[in-house]
C-alpha cells in the first residue's frame, strides 16, 4: 500500500500532514469531525451527528445532498475503523439508538470528569430549589441566563470594536451564536 519509508514517519509527522490536508479539504474535516465525535461519545443518531458536525464545521458542510454525504462519510469511516481493528455499529433500539465504536465507553472518561466536575458545583440545596421550580419557572430561568449571556457578549464585542453600533452589535452576536449567513 504505502511504500515502508512513508510507514515509518514519526506520528508527529504524520499528524502534522494531516492537519495540513483537513484545513484545506471539507471532506477530510468533516470525516475526521464525525470519527472524534464518536470517539468520545456514543449512541448519536444521524441527525445528532450531522448537527453536531454543522456546529463545528458551518451549515452546508455536508453539500447539497447531506443524506447521500453523510452515508459515504459513514461508510468510509467504516472501512478506515475496521482497518484499526475496530467496528462502527448502529443501533435501532430505543433504549440505545445511534451510532458507536465498538468497545468504546458510551461516553469518554474525559468528558465524564468535566460533567462530574460541573455537578459538583451544585449544592444540594441548589439542586432541591431547581427540582421545586414549576416548568414556566425553568423556561423563565433559562431565557433570563440566555439574554445575561447575550447581553455580556454585545458589551465585550463593542469593547472590541467600538465603530459598533448597539443594534449592529447586537445582530452580529446572534449571526455567531446561531451561525446564521448574512
Amino acid at each position: 500500500m504505502f511504500s515502508s519509508a512513508l510507514q515509518h514517519l514519526p506520528t508527529h509527522i504524520w499528524q502534522h500532514f494531516l492537519f495540513a490536508m483537513a484545513a484545506q479539504n471539507l471532506l477530510v474535516q468533516r470525516r475526521l469531525s464525525i470519527l472524534g465525535i464518536l470517539w468520545n461519545e456514543s449512541g448519536l443518531t444521524k441527525p445528532a451527528l450531522q448537527a453536531r458536525v454543522e456546529a463545528l464545521l458551518g451549515p452546508g458542510c455536508f453539500g447539497k445532498q447531506p443524506t447521500l454525504a453523510f452515508a459515504r462519510d459513514i461508510r468510509f469511516l467504516r472501512q478506515v475503523l475496521l482497518t484499526a481493528g475496530l467496528h462502527l455499529k448502529y443501533h435501532r433500539t430505543r433504549e440505545h439508538p445511534g451510532y458507536w465504536i465498538a468497545g468504546r465507553p458510551a461516553l469518554e472518561r474525559s468528558l465524564k470528569q468535566k460533567m462530574s466536575a460541573a455537578l459538583s458545583e451544585v449544592s444540594p440545596e441548589q439542586a432541591d430549589i431547581f427540582a421545586r421550580l414549576t416548568p414556566a419557572e425553568r423556561v423563565w430561568q433559562g431565557a433570563t441566563l440566555s439574554d445575561q449571556l447575550r447581553s455580556q457578549a454585545v458589551r465585550r464585542l463593542q469593547q472590541e470594536q467600538p465603530n459598533l453600533g448597539e443594534a449592529e452589535a447586537h445582530r452580529e452576536v446572534l449571526r455567531r451564536m446561531y451561525r446564521v449567513e448574512r
